[in-house]
Formats: C-alpha cells, structure tokens, sequence
C-alpha cells in the first residue's frame, strides 16, 4: 500500500519536496537528475531523527517555504542566511508567507573521507556531511521561524537541540560552534 504524499514547504531544483506519512523525502525526477546525491542522502538522514521529523512537520503549512540551493561557491557545508526584518516580524502571522534560504555545500562534502570516523562518532562519508548541514542550517531556520534572530549559537536551547541531533545521526562529537567559530567542527579533511 502506497503512503500519501504530502506536500510541504521545502523546494529542492525548484520543485517541491514530498515527504511520505512517516516524513521520509520523497524526491521527483528532477530533483534526482539536478542535484547531488550526497544532498538527497543527508535530508533522508536527518529526516529520520525526531528533531528532523518534528521541524519538517512544523514546516508543513503554506505561509512557510524553504528554498534549499547547492552551491560550490558557498564557503562551509552550509548555510542559512537570517531572513530579513520583514521576515523575522511576520513570524507569527499565517496571512504572510515566509521564505528561508539554505544553502548547501555538497562539493565541499564530496572531499570527505574520514574511514575511521565511524569508531569516533564522527561523520564518515559526504552523506553524514550533508546531514550536519541539514540538521544544523534547519535549525537556525526553525529559530527564524520563530522570529529568534542571530545570534542563537550560544543559546542552551540551540546546543541542546544540536547535540541531541547529532547524536540520533550517530555523530555525538561533531560541535555546532558559537558565533565567533566556525559553525561545524570536522576533523581535516584526508583527501586520499
């Protein structure tokens, strides 16, 4: 038996994404043909914890998109610009329709190669990378839909969230860092 798709608001290759009844992306042809597959593979992980369920659920009504676009000029795995002053005012009001941009990075995550991350609870391959952004840039996004600005890094509610996540993913040692460091602390890369 087939599950219901459900629309929501996340737009990948300019189409919409669909998750199933257990909120696991369901992906069109054209979103399999333009994008990477290390993208796809990192919104499935993190799409399987509860705090990637419980966000793509609240994601899930019409004055709420995120338009999600790769990028190799974007300078970390990812990121989520703060939406501007407008935005973040009509937080709370259903009658405005809010746009959140994420951006990810999935030739910086094609270069990681850790082999040995899967016994120090580090991520191993360019799908874990991309979890790490989705997990981490939805959310900064989660707090803009909010209407709680930047920063946020060093609130306990964000680090207490991050951890949980990236623990579920089963990378309890990669830090989502404050504002003054960089955003995900990775082992070097080894580009063997």
């Amino acid at each position: 038996m087939l599950a219901l798709l459900l629309a929501t608001g996340f737009i990948l290759a300019g189409e919409a994404i669909h998750f199933d009844a257990e909120l696991r992306p369901r992906f069109t042809e054209k979103q399999v043909r333009e994008t990477a597959a290390s993208t796809r593979a990192g919104l499935v992980k993190w799409a399987a914890t509860e705090e990637g369920k419980a966000i793509i659920a609240r994601f899930q009504v019409s004055d709420r998109e995120v338009v999600v676009t790769e990028s190799g000029e974007e300078s970390s795995i990812g990121s989520a610009p703060q939406p501007g002053f407008l935005t973040m005012l009509a937080a709370n009001d259903r009658a405005k329709r809010k746009t959140y941009q994420l951006v990810v990075n999935p030739m910086l995550a094609a270069q990681y190669n850790n082999k040995t991350a899967v016994h120090l609870g580090l991520p191993q391959t360019p799908a874990d990378v991309m979890a790490l952004a989705w997990a981490g840039e939805m959310l900064h996004i989660d707090f803009y839909a909010k209407g709680i600005s930047l920063p946020h890094h060093d609130r306990a509610e964000f680090q207490e969230r991050w951890q949980l996540v990236a623990a579920a993913m089963g990378m309890p040692r990669v830090d989502h860092m404050t504002e003054h460091r960089r955003d995900y602390e990775l082992p070097a890369l080894d580009r063997r």
